[in-house]
């Protein structure tokens, strides 16, 4: 296997990728919440306990709207503090069977063994080294659709992925 992509770096990828872990935060934790608070709100009205239970509902709502805001505020310092806005930088992924190769100011190769997750997003794949580094890899970047069906093909037999199918 020998699939090349170039992600482009940029506050676009940036925005995109803030999008879909704040989506995926608010997925994970929000509805593990919402069960929890619905479940003692329809508790506390069984016991009549209507003041209560519309200031549990309430607290939700503030926890909500405060956990839009604050990715709404780390979004808007991520882009002030990062050089990748005034100054996109091209990555060059080479994926390979037992390793990828990276290649931007510096090259380097990463070992699948390395790999802790794999992430599909709508239109990139995240992945997290054991070392915590992340490698964001634009679909707009392979050179053919083959390419990117290849790989993604190749992500699900060796790490056992789901992909959803649209």
């Amino acid at each position: 296997m020998n699939i090349i992509n170039n992600t482009m770096y940029n506050k676009e990828l940036i925005l995109r990728y803030n999008k879909f872990y704040a989506k995926s935060y608010m997925i994970k934790n929000f509805i593990i919440i919402t069960i929890i608070s619905l479940g003692f709100t329809i508790y506390m009205m069984t016991q009549g306990e209507w003041a209560y239970a519309a200031l549990l509902v309430g607290i939700l709502v503030a926890y909500f709207i405060l956990t839009l805001g604050m990715q709404k505020l780390t979004t808007n310092r991520m882009l002030k503090k990062s050089p990748l806005v005034d100054n996109p930088m091209l990555q060059t992924y080479v994926f390979k069977d037992e390793e990828f190769d990276v290649t931007n100011i510096n090259s380097y190769s990463v070992n699948y063994n390395n790999i802790q997750t794999i992430k599909i997003a709508p239109d990139f794949y995240m992945i997290q080294t054991n070392d915590r580094k992340t490698y964001i890899v634009d679909f707009k970047g392979f050179e053919t659709e083959a390419d990117k069906a290849e790989l993604g093909k190749f992500f699900v037999e060796r790490f056992n992925l789901k992909i959803k199918q649209k």
